[in-house]
């Protein structure tokens, strides 16, 4: 079985996610990798921009590698058996490029379900992920998991 990737924002949607992916992980024996997608910012032109966007690029990368250890850590996935990556480009397509080279059986990502206008104008990462991966896609929603937790199991 391939490794399951969960993408994450860092955001408190995302926990909802990696507490799934944990538990999926834990269950299957499958591997977890957890990557965090950034798309570089644009607009700047010339030798001088590409310097600069170059050394902000770094200090960024160093900010986002402690970030996300910290996430990690917050949500309770063990630090050693994760495989951590940061990735630069289109979210969808640097998440579906990394679990396609992984060959990860399955990629969980958090919603929080957003409807309406902002919607249908801004679309959604989560399902720009489930359209081009090549594994399938675990799409948690944030306010689901919220009232699942607060019942008793059994």
């Amino acid at each position: 079985m391939g490794p399951i990737v969960l993408s994450t924002c860092l955001s408190r949607v995302s926990e909802s996610a990696a507490r799934t992916a944990k538990e999926l992980s834990a269950t299957t024996g499958a591997p977890l990798h957890v990557v965090y997608a950034i798309e570089p910012s644009t607009g700047l032109t010339g030798d001088a921009a590409m310097v600069a966007r170059e050394s902000a690029r770094a200090r960024q990368e160093s900010e986002l590698r402690g970030a996300l250890e910290a996430f990690c850590i917050r949500c309770g996935i063990e630090v050693d058996l994760t495989t951590r990556r940061i990735l630069s480009g289109s979210i969808a397509e640097e998440v579906a490029a990394y679990a396609a080279d992984v060959a990860a059986s399955l990629v969980v990502v958090g919603t929080s379900a957003s409807t309406g206008v902002t919607a249908a104008l801004l679309g959604s990462v989560a399902d720009e992920i489930m359209r081009r991966c090549p594994a399938p896609v675990l799409i948690v929603r944030q306010d689901l998991l919220r009232g699942c937790a607060a019942r008793p199991a059994g």
